[in-house]
């Protein structure tokens, strides 16, 4: 579904931002931006029509275990980031749960919530992993 320049150009940040989690981000870092770039992968194999009048079951199913992974992240972790981060993940679920129940959201207000959402998880990753990336370079003795 990569149809537009602005489609090209978010695909690069957010697989650019995925791939900086797994090469700078400690382990928390590199299970979040692993599990994002797969979910990402994921829904861009199985989505291949755009109603917004509906739901579209298996793509909600993938941002539900990214949901359930996230919040493992958050509970597990000693990081801040995957706290907002799953609360991101958690307005693009309650977005797929309103369509769910028949209650009419426009078009633009969907894509849209989903959008900011999607941005404010790519955000709080790549913060997360620059703040770990900090901290290691910090205590690493000079040599």
């Amino acid at each position: 579904m990569l149809d537009t320049l602005l489609d090209h150009f978010a695909s690069i940040l957010w697989v650019g931002v995925c791939c900086f989690a797994l090469f700078k981000g400690e382990q928390t870092e590199r299970i979040g931006g692993g599990a994002l770039l797969i979910g990402w992968f994921a829904t861009l194999a199985i989505q291949r029509t755009v109603d917004f009048n509906a739901v579209n079951w298996p793509v909600m199913a993938v941002d539900v275990l990214l949901f359930v992974i996230l919040l493992g992240l958050a509970w597990k972790s000693d990081r801040s980031w995957p706290v907002w981060g799953s609360g991101f993940q958690l307005i693009m679920v309650l977005v797929h749960i309103v369509t769910a129940t028949d209650v009419r959201i426009s078009a633009f207000a969907y894509q849209s919530a989903l959008a900011v959402s999607s941005f404010g998880l790519l955000a709080c990753l790549a913060i997360g992993t620059f703040w770990a990336w900090q901290e290691r370079e910090a205590i690493r003795p000079d040599a």
